[in-house]
């Protein structure tokens, strides 16, 4: 049974590294909350649109974790987590964690750009001393409310345009 667990994770992980291009020097391409690499990633500030309006909802002040997925949901990218704080648009309400399921991190600065009825839209970015496995490049993240938790949804093409759902954490 242990031998069976262990080379379904050895396939996952290998069909991992050439389906998201995560072999050393692949370069760019590389999920912004996938495993692999372990060399510090250069990242960039995300800056905030033009659009940028409001300030954070109470709504959506708290820490936040759940299950994420890639590729519509066919691929598990681990857990993400991030405790988001009241700012207004143009700041930092908080970092995305994420630890992928072989336990290596990836950590995201999230900055909020606009604010709706609906949602707020947030810059998102790999930020500095990522291992080379995260994806540094900057992408449109949405969180929006369902319920009592958050749809996370990302636009990173290169991440396997991934998603979550996040449950408020009591602490």
């Amino acid at each position: 049974m242990a031998l069976a667990v262990a080379g379904a994770l050895a396939a996952v992980t290998v069909g991992s590294v050439f389906v998201l291009d995560l072999r050393p020097g692949g370069g760019e391409g590389r999920g912004a909350n996938t495993p692999g690499g372990s060399d510090a990633a250069t990242s960039h500030t995300p800056s905030a649109s033009a659009s940028a309006s409001g300030s954070l909802p109470e709504r959506y002040v708290g820490t936040w974790e759940g299950q994420v997925t890639a590729l519509d949901g066919k691929l598990p990218l681990g857990t993400f987590r991030i405790t988001i704080e009241q700012v207004d648009a143009g700041e930092e309400p908080g970092r995305l964690r994420q630890t992928d399921p072989l336990g290596g991190v990836c950590v995201d600065v999230i900055m909020l750009r606009k604010v709706t009825e609906k949602q707020i839209v947030a810059g998102s970015v790999g930020a500095e001393g990522n291992h080379d496995g995260c994806n540094p490049a900057p992408t449109t993240v949405t969180f929006t409310p369902v319920g009592d938790d958050l749809d996370y949804a990302s636009e990173s093409e290169e991440s396997g345009r991934p998603e979550a759902r996040l449950s408020n954490i009591k602490q």
